[in-house]
This record gives structure tokens, C-alpha cells and sequence, in this order.
């Protein structure tokens, strides 16, 4: 866990005053805005791009780039520490792929995994890059097409 249970130990800003700081340093504080910040505040995560998914399943509309630039001036400010954000476990929410995936081949046939098969793939993988256990496994990133 990242964010909310560690804020108090590591002496992070609370929501109100994040909220004070970002007004006096003159920044509206728009819907997008006061959304990445309730996710700061109120969610666990893993990573930046772990934020983004948060905040885009809730508002479409935002996007990665905005996440990351509020993510740096909640770094400004000393709302959060990019440096902590990383070092959390990973939730597996970073791929987006909990309720398993589809993998299509080039035949067109499609092969539907489960969240099981997806970690027996990559105990599998990891094992055989030298990492015994799939707890080493700090984020799982999926470039799409």
C-alpha cells in the first residue's frame, strides 16, 4: 500500500491541505484536479500510472498527462514523494488486468486467460529470469498496440 496509510507516517499533506497549498500557489483547483487528489488521498496504489487508471476509470477525460503533472506538483508541495509511490507493492492494477485478458494470435484465434493463468505465466517467466518468487514483481506494465 502506498498512499493513504502511509501519508501519516511519512508526515504527508492531508486533503485540506493540499487543497490550501495548491490555491496559494494560484492553481484552480478543476474537477480533474480535486479527483487525482481524492485518489492521493483516499486510495491505495503502486505507482503514477496505477493513479492515472484510477482517475481515468472514474473521468474518461482525463489523461496521462495531466495525472503526471499533478503528480509533480504534488511533489512540489510535499504532498507525496514519487520516490515512496514506487517502492509500494504492486496491486496488479497498473496492467489493468485482474479480470485476466484475451491474447489473439496471428491466426486471428483468440485464447482467453484467467487472472490464475496470468500468474502462473509469469511465476513461470520470472522463474526462468532468476527471480524465485512472484513478490519480486513490483509492477506489471503493458504497452498497447
Amino acid at each position: 500500500m502506498a498512499a493513504k496509510n502511509d501519508a501519516v507516517a511519512f508526515g504527508y499533506m492531508n486533503k485540506d491541505d493540499i487543497i490550501t497549498a495548491l490555491k496559494e500557489r494560484g492553481l484552480r483547483l478543476t474537477d480533474q484536479r480535486r479527483l487525482i487528489i481524492d485518489i492521493i488521498t483516499g486510495e491505495d496504489y503502486s505507482c503514477c500510472k496505477e493513479v492515472y487508471f484510477l482517475a481515468h476509470k472514474r473521468d474518461n477525460s482525463i489523461g496521462i498527462a495531466t495525472v503526471y503533472r499533478m503528480i509533480n506538483v504534488l511533489e512540489e508541495i510535499g504532498a507525496i514523494s514519487r520516490k515512496n509511490i514506487q517502492m509500494a507493492p504492486c496491486t496488479g492494477r497498473c496492467c489493468d488486468m485482474k479480470e485476466g485478458c484475451t491474447v489473439v494470435t496471428n491466426e486471428s484465434v483468440q485464447i482467453n486467460l484467467s487472472e490464475e493463468d496470468m500468474q502462473e505465466a509469469l511465476q513461470y517467466i520470472m522463474k526462468k529470469k532468476g527471480y524465485e518468487n512472484i513478490d519480486q514483481i513490483k509492477a506489471v506494465l503493458v504497452d498497447r498496440a
